[in-house]
């Protein structure tokens, strides 16, 4: 496998990561995932996104909507 294996990874080794659509917004912060890494992104609503240093993003998993099938 390349060290590199597209030029989207390459920007987020440079830390030009790109935000995926359906961002959380918890306590003044605006939270999501990179769409070419993964990685955890942070940002207030006027700033960039970023990726936190020296903290974890804890996700939880979303509640399903509707009714469960056969109910």
């Amino acid at each position: 496998m390349p060290l590199f294996a597209s030029a989207r990874q390459i920007m987020c080794r440079l830390g030009h990561h790109i935000a995926e659509p359906g961002e959380v917004w918890n306590r003044g912060y605006f939270f999501t995932r990179c769409s070419g890494c993964g990685a955890d992104l942070v940002r207030t609503a006027s700033g960039k996104w970023h990726v936190p240093k020296g903290r974890k993003v804890v996700w939880k998993p979303r509640k399903a909507r509707g009714r469960r099938p056969g109910e």
